[in-house]
């Protein structure tokens, strides 16, 4: 993969994650598979570690395939008080229900 190649797929995942809606959530896999490279989750991780500084993009709407959130310590607490915040509820293994919350184009 070329670095314009790299580009153009942080661009489409920037995107992606900027059009997902409050009270929705997609997993890192999805996103994958929307910007047109399934198997490149590892990929959208990247991309997401490093983001343009300042930037306002929703990453706490991302969470993995098991419907949970990624990340840990005090971003994990911010995260899933914005969701919570936006409606999303967390099961009592802190999981959300991918078919009641999962954003899909």
């Amino acid at each position: 993969m070329t670095q314009d190649d790299r580009q153009t797929f942080a661009n489409q995942v920037y995107a992606i994650i900027a059009a997902i809606p409050i009270g929705k959530v997609i997993t890192y896999g999805q996103i994958a598979k929307m910007a047109g490279m399934p198997t490149y989750i590892r990929q959208v991780c990247f991309v997401l570690r490093h983001l343009p500084k300042g930037s306002k993009l929703p990453c706490h709407r991302i969470i993995n395939g098991q419907g949970r959130l990624s990340v840990t310590g005090d971003s994990y607490l911010k995260y899933k008080l914005k969701l919570i915040s936006e409606g999303i509820e967390f099961n009592q293994k802190d999981k959300i229900d991918l078919r009641k919350y999962g954003w899909y184009n």
